[in-house]
């Protein structure tokens, strides 16, 4: 299939494509050349921007790929009340895959893109080098009680009270918003919950301020329980991967992540000791580090 461009395209170095023939077309940015790492945003509101200013900058001597899940940024809207399931947003990464052209690629996922990112490697495994999960979960229960200890430590500090007192009201997941100015203003009140450290914080918060607004559209047609099926499928995942936390995430605390690294065979666990719910924005050069060590375990350089 020939790629078709989108506009605009907002960063240097890249080229903003659509996919004319997958149904949503999604609004997909490709920068760089090399072995094709995809990053898999989350689907409930936010757009891949956070990703692709703030994350694919890390990523050296490789093609790094993202996109705007459907009903999310500039990609298409779908209207019905199941448009988030996880099997439709699996199907649209494989049609996304297929317009690419990829053969084989890296796969990496934050937060609930982690979960879609499971999902995918449950499905189509054998399309993935070696699959990255960050800060991510297979249910939301999972560390409930480790969660309330980091936000009782967090809650000792005045700046995040209010964010903590967010988080508990809403169990995380930001409760019902009326529009997209209100899900983005629960999004920077909750910021101090999902950092560790605050100065890491107002550095993606500047990012933040060029990215797209998020989708309450989407958030409203997310499953309120993460689909089943994908935790029963990772015992049968054979795909090199790396499962990536923060010790001070309350959002997907360390359990969480420890929990999907026993089911998946050969699975690699790094907790990151001074971040929260975004190690490579909080503790850059360790990510980086991690990440060579993963990515030349595949014979994959990204650079030093």
């Amino acid at each position: 299939m020939t790629m078709q461009p989108c506009e605009p395209t907002p960063c240097m170095g890249s080229r903003a494509l659509c996919t004319p023939e997958v149904n949503p077309r999604l609004h997909t940015q490709v920068t760089g050349s090399g072995r094709p790492i995809v990053i898999q945003a989350p689907a409930w509101g936010p757009s891949s921007d956070y990703l692709r200013l703030t994350l694919a900058p890390l990523l050296k001597n490789v093609q790094v790929i993202t996109f705007d899940p459907r009903n999310v940024g500039r990609s298409q809207s779908v209207g019905e009340d199941d448009a988030q399931a996880t099997e439709k947003l699996v199907d649209d990464l494989e049609a996304l895959r297929v317009d690419l052209g990829l053969k084989r690629f890296v796969l990496i996922g934050h937060s609930h893109g982690g979960f879609i990112s499971m999902g995918y490697a449950v499905r189509h495994g054998r399309y993935l080098d070696g699959l990255v999960l960050l800060n991510t979960t297979l249910r939301h229960d999972i560390g409930a009680d480790e969660a309330e200890i980091i936000l009782s430590a967090l809650e000792t500090e005045p700046g995040r009270r209010d964010a903590v007192a967010l988080f508990r009201e809403t169990g995380g997941r930001l409760g019902t918003v009326e529009n997209d100015l209100d899900l983005a203003q629960k999004m920077r009140r909750l910021l101090p919950v999902y950092f560790y450290d605050m100065e890491a914080m107002r550095r993606f918060s500047a990012h933040a301020r060029s990215a797209r607004p998020p989708s309450s559209g989407a958030l409203a047609r997310v499953p309120k329980d993460l689909e089943p099926w994908v935790e029963d499928g990772l015992p049968s995942v054979d795909v090199p991967t790396l499962v990536i936390t923060g010790a001070h995430d309350a959002s997907t605390p360390p359990p969480a992540s420890r929990y999907i690294t026993d089911l998946i065979r050969g699975a690699q666990l790094e907790i990151f000791g001074h971040s929260g719910h975004h190690p490579w924005v909080e503790q850059p050069e360790l990510f980086r580090r991690m990440l060579q060590a993963f990515f030349t375990g595949l014979d994959i350089d990204s650079g030093s």
